[in-house]
């Protein structure tokens, strides 16, 4: 829904709405993603990917379509609530369909497809939100926004022709229980790594227009300065995907996240624009070569026996990641400036790269390294390598 992000603050602001509770209603969205991950994930296992879709699609439209219809701080937080879990069901439905369905040696360019569809989302989103609401209004943005979402169940509806206990990938019985019993320490390597990376990312999305506003540049410099990373990210995903299934997970992820460090070691040296600039496109270039690897990661060591929850586990361990970043940063520059704060998320970066090479391992099975674990995935010829769990 990134066509919300530019109108639901001019909504709430030409309601009179403050700053503070402007911040509670656009953060809503966020926690109601990380509170419904796990629910999703049980769904999705017990009801099938097609249904969990279309109904998290039209709680979606529907939830966006009412928002244009009040000026209710109480009102706009549940309507945020109810879209944050209905854009992490569609996800995690979606991301457990390509994990069972799309082979082995095609994952990562499928995954990468995935992770950068959503970016250019963000991308488009909210140009066409603003062109709307200069157009129709807010209400009629929001009802066109709603519609949107909505549309999406008629992609879904072959899926909904399949009985549900042969869209998931085993029997309705197990799931989240199957989980916890069986496949801790997998949830803990994935999940982990899942944390680290995000912070790093999300850590760096604050850092980088806090020191351009350090700096004494413009808003519209500023705007610049993150629209260079920006750019570079979206060029860069379908190599992403290329090189974790040609090479193995590793070689995408280790230079992408050691690119992401650099960059934020050069934000914290930096003294004028050029460097600053310098290292917003660094760390965009790391970031779009690090575009489905969470996604890639999370489908190769997914239990077969409990896909989606395993899934729905990780994003809420990934989303905490998420939002301790920005809080790194915010804590660290009260105490040190933002250099240090630059700093501390370089070295989150770090630390993920380690725990990557140490721990979490090759998943793909490419590059000559055996999986730490995975999914039987759809007969893929040479590319198709059966893993045992653990």
């Amino acid at each position: 829904m990134g066509i919300l992000i530019p109108v639901l603050p001019f909504h709430l602001s030409n309601q009179g709405v403050g700053i503070a509770a402007t911040s509670l209603v656009l953060g809503a969205a966020g926690g109601g993603a990380i509170g419904g991950a796990v629910l999703a994930g049980a769904l999705t296992h017990r009801l099938g990917q097609g249904r969990v879709a279309v109904v998290s699609l039209l709680l979606m439209g529907v939830a966006v379509a009412s928002m244009g219809f009040t000026g209710s701080v109480g009102l706009l937080v549940g309507l945020q609530l109810l879209v944050g879990v209905a854009a992490i069901g569609v996800m995690l439905s979606r991301h457990t369909h390509l994990t069972s369905s799309v082979a082995i040696g095609l994952r990562g360019r499928a995954m990468a497809l995935m992770g950068g569809s959503m970016r250019f989302s963000f991308l488009v989103g909210p140009a066409v939100g603003g062109v709307l609401v200069d157009l129709v209004g807010f209400r009629s943005t929001f009802l066109v926004a709603g519609a949107a979402a909505a549309l999406g169940c008629f992609g879904m509806l072959p899926e909904l022709r399949t009985p549900p206990s042969t869209t998931t990938e085993v029997a309705r019985g197990s799931g989240f229980g199957v989980l916890m019993r069986r496949h801790r320490g997998v949830v803990a390597r994935c999940g982990t790594a899942g944390f680290l990376i995000m912070a790093a990312r999300e850590g760096r999305m604050v850092a980088l227009p806090l020191v351009g506003i350090s700096l004494g540049l413009s808003p519209s410099s500023v705007g610049g300065l993150v629209a260079v990373g920006t750019g570079a990210d979206l060029l860069l995903f379908p190599f992403a995907g290329w090189i974790m299934d040609r090479y193995g997970r590793l070689w995408a992820m280790v230079p992408a996240y050691s690119l992401l460090g650099l960059g934020l070691g050069l934000l914290a040296l930096a003294e004028g624009p050029g460097l600053a600039v310098t290292a917003g496109a660094v760390m965009g270039i790391g970031n779009g070569l690090s575009s489905g690897s969470l996604f890639t990661m999370g489908s190769d060591m997914a239990p077969d026996d409990a896909t989606a929850p395993f899934l729905g586990v990780i994003t809420v361990m990934s989303d905490a990641g998420r939002i301790a970043g920005p809080i790194l940063v915010g804590v660290v520059a009260q105490a040190a400036g933002l250099g240090w704060a630059s700093w501390a998320v370089a070295g989150v970066a770090a630390l993920a790269v380690l725990w990557l090479l140490a721990v979490v391992g090759e998943t793909g099975g490419r590059g000559g390294s055996a999986p730490s674990v995975g999914t039987t995935s759809v007969d893929a010829g040479e590319d198709a390598r059966p893993f045992e769990n653990p």
